[in-house]
């Protein structure tokens, strides 16, 4: 816990930097997060904005032994970028974009949105692989691996990721690449914030055509089997440029659930309709698809995703071919939780369908991310208002994405132990690093060891101290791991 004093010689510390404290103007501002459930009353809020400074709070919480974490974007669910009584470290003055249109590249602070990178490489006819929600950090987002409209083309994130800059366990700022602690470099890409406090990411930047065809078309419930074969038919095209969503939600100003469906591609509008006409047929209540700049895309889903209430995210993987029983069943199990919390009717469950060969080029142990394979990801999101609701929410969360999971290993011939757990939707993970990274696992805690033994960077991914004591049996407080080969 922070006390007054402390908080006093912190601020005293960190020239040019703004501390706020419960009381003073802009702290309870500091503190809202994109969902409800991760807002916690920090100690204090470093607002930051050089990496020196985030080396001296680091410096100065490790000294003191106060808890400190940091805050990109601030739109996780499971509360990573806040603390009780804690430091937080606010990242969101770093907001910096360069873009190198000669080298192709793009650098960002690591206190961006992707809206920030969306729109500075747009000045220069280029994008970035970047998330579906243009108001999400760049940073979680990176860290976790990162798909997003372009990954079909360009791969991952992580697989656009050419450097970034960090500031370690040890308040060190250092640079990590394939050149520069290549072993670190591997960490960071899929395995969280786990290994230090990233203040900037620099990513390989892709010429970009003008306009994209995409949006969004909803559909009463009854054309479930319609959409549903859609999916199967799109996701056997294997198109790298086209991307397709479809699921569940209530949408704005509809009176209970519907299908909502979003397409995009990366070509002429022509090409786009030819792809999407079975949809078309299927006769949508509402559709707003048609031309517009890639940067706008990203904002397609700002309403539905947007900040305030009480959110929990699940994830679980899912491949073709899609059974319309079964999305029926899942139907019925949303439609009959909505009846007992009606409160939760904007809640959402999307299927993602990206087009996975490029994420399959890359060789799985390339990097810390666990996830490449023949299959999708879907998310749950559950939204409500009233924290009484809260256990009930985040067991239908849970139920939900298990029993997708479980369909997935009952249906195909993928090996179960082969599936990682896709990071940024995990937030009702149970710390099992095992289950996260599988195989990647035991690099990952020696890695841990080597980087962070005191465990500093606790808050957001597997790779806890916890979880090497769980799995791996190595005593963390006289820090012998038993020999483990780290490239």
């Amino acid at each position: 816990m922070l006390s007054s004093s402390l908080a006093q010689q912190l601020q005293a510390e960190l020239k040019g930097a703004t501390v706020l404290t419960p009381g003073s103007e802009g702290y309870e501002d500091s503190l809202r997060r994109w969902s409800e459930t991760a807002e916690k009353r920090a100690g204090a809020v470093a607002q930051v904005s050089t990496p020196e400074q985030v080396a001296i709070v680091i410096s100065f919480a490790r000294k003191h032994h106060i808890e400190q974490v940091v805050r990109g974007g601030g739109h996780g669910t499971n509360g990573a970028s806040s603390t009780e009584g804690g430091i937080v470290i606010d990242l969101s003055k770093m907001n910096r974009v360069t873009v190198d249109p000669d080298n192709m590249t793009i650098a960002a602070e690591g206190g961006c949105l992707w809206k920030h990178v969306d729109e500075a490489a747009a000045d220069y006819g280029l994008a970035a692989v970047g998330g579906t929600v243009n108001h999400t950090g760049i940073g979680g987002l990176t860290l976790g691996g990162g798909y997003g409209y372009l990954t079909g083309r360009h791969g991952l994130v992580i697989d656009n990721l050419l450097k970034v800059k960090l500031v370690n366990a040890d308040s060190e700022i250092v640079t990590a690449s394939p050149e520069e602690h290549p072993d670190l470099f591997w960490a960071l890409r899929g395995a969280g914030a786990s290994f230090g406090a990233v203040v900037e990411f620099t990513y390989r930047a892709h010429q970009q055509r003008e306009p994209v065809w995409a949006g969004m078309a909803v559909f009463p419930l009854d054309k479930l089997a319609l959409i549903v074969k859609f999916a199967n038919d799109f996701a056997l095209s294997a198109n790298p440029d086209a991307s397709f969503n479809f699921g569940f939600t209530t949408p704005p100003h509809a009176p209970g659930p519907m299908l909502v469906t979003l397409g995009f591609y990366n070509g002429l509008g022509k090409d786009g309709k030819r792809i999407f006409a079975p949809l078309f047929e299927a006769g949508p209540a509402f559709q707003n698809f048609g031309p517009m700049p890639y940067c706008k895309v990203n904002a397609l889903l700002e309403e539905s995703a947007g900040h305030g209430g009480r959110k929990v995210i699940g994830g679980a993987a899912c491949a073709i071919p899609f059974a319309p029983e079964f999305y029926e069943e899942i139907k019925q199990e949303l439609l009959s939780f909505i009846e007992e919390v009606p409160a939760a009717k904007e809640s959402l469950l999307v299927f993602e369908l990206v087009h996975h060969g490029k994420v399959q080029e890359v060789e799985g142990s390339a990097t810390a991310f666990a996830n490449r394979g023949p299959y999708y990801n879907a998310v749950c999101m559950t939204k409500w208002n009233d924290p009484n609701d809260d256990d009930k929410c985040r067991d239908f969360t849970f139920r939900l994405k298990e029993k997708v999971s479980e369909h997935l290993i009952k249906t195909s011939d993928v090996n179960p132990e082969s599936i990682g757990k896709y990071l940024n939707y995990n937030d009702l993970s149970d710390g099992r690093s095992d289950q996260m990274f599988g195989s990647h696992d035991e690099k990952l805690v020696a890695l841990k060891l080597k980087y962070d033994p005191a465990n500093v960077f606790n808050k957001w991914g597997a790779v806890t101290a916890a979880a090497v004591e769980q799995n791996h049996g190595y005593n963390t407080m006289n820090l012998k791991p038993r020999q483990i080969a780290v490239e």
